[in-house]
């Protein structure tokens, strides 16, 4: 009896176990899809992206500024790496030149930032403040797309750009000081410049730093060489009045015949 009483609770126990797997999967399951549509419509730079929220998520300093220092950095880090798989697209005209610019610009930041990073035991609670900047940052981007890739791109860039804004007025409001603080504010000036920039191209503006072909000058009018003075016509030459012929003697009828004309 003590035997079929216990074999029924097993069987009991395993039914509940089995329903509580069954309710928790289809949530999982909804989850996981989640995920893959996002990095479905990321295309090429999934991985990237799915690389540097894992970065910054590791990324913890000592105190609020270093902490801020070390996310920015794989922050820059991830703008770099899609930057170059864009470029790797061959996509040409003023997207590729902003891609180019982001390397370049990105690139030398991370450079001033590395300078800056503080030495000490890590502080977790320190990087807390962030997770929500980053994570929305994250969604944000996984969610942007566009008509083709360098749409795509800019999107993505956009919000990058806005969650490193975020994540610099946290840093600024838990007490950064000295050259950190002076490097927070540098950072989200120019953050705020691409946004600018970015939110421009996407309303049909004008590209801010596109190149504009330069007015043509109309081409100056050649002045006529100067007229050559006419020579001066020499004045007619008037003819000299023939001199009067002496008039010829009249021959006197009496003379004629004595023989004197």
């Amino acid at each position: 009896m003590k035997r079929m009483m216990f074999a029924g609770a097993a069987s009991a126990l395993v039914l509940m176990l089995s329903a509580c797997g069954s309710r928790d999967e289809p949530a999982n399951n909804v989850a996981a899809g989640h995920d893959m549509n996002a990095m479905a419509d990321s295309g090429p730079f999934a991985d990237s992206e799915m690389k540097m929220d894992q970065a910054m998520t590791a990324a913890v300093g000592v105190n609020a500024a270093d902490s801020w220092v070390r996310k920015m950095i794989e922050h820059h880090k991830g703008a770099i790496d899609m930057s170059r798989i864009l470029l790797a697209q061959n996509v040409t005209g003023h997207v590729a030149d902003m891609a180019q610019q982001t390397i370049d610009k990105q690139g030398a930041e991370v450079t001033a930032l590395e300078k800056l990073v503080a030495t000490g035991n890590p502080d977790a609670a320190s990087a807390a403040p962030y997770k929500p900047a980053a994570m929305a940052m994250h969604s944000a981007m996984m969610a942007a797309s566009g008509a083709d890739i360098s749409d795509t791109w800019i999107r993505k860039m956009l919000e990058h750009h806005k969650g490193a804004i975020a994540m610099s007025d946290i840093a600024l409001a838990n007490g950064a000081r000295g050259a950190v603080r002076a490097q927070i504010e540098k950072t989200k000036a120019e953050q705020q410049k691409e946004i600018d920039h970015i939110e421009g191209m996407l309303s049909g503006q004008q590209l801010a730093s596109e190149p504009t072909a330069p007015a043509v000058a109309p081409a100056a009018k050649e002045k006529a060489p100067a007229a050559k003075p006419a020579p001066a016509k020499a004045a007619p030459v008037k003819p000299k009045p023939a001199e009067p012929k002496a008039p010829t003697p009249t021959c006197l009828p009496e003379h004629r015949a004595a023989g004197h004309c």
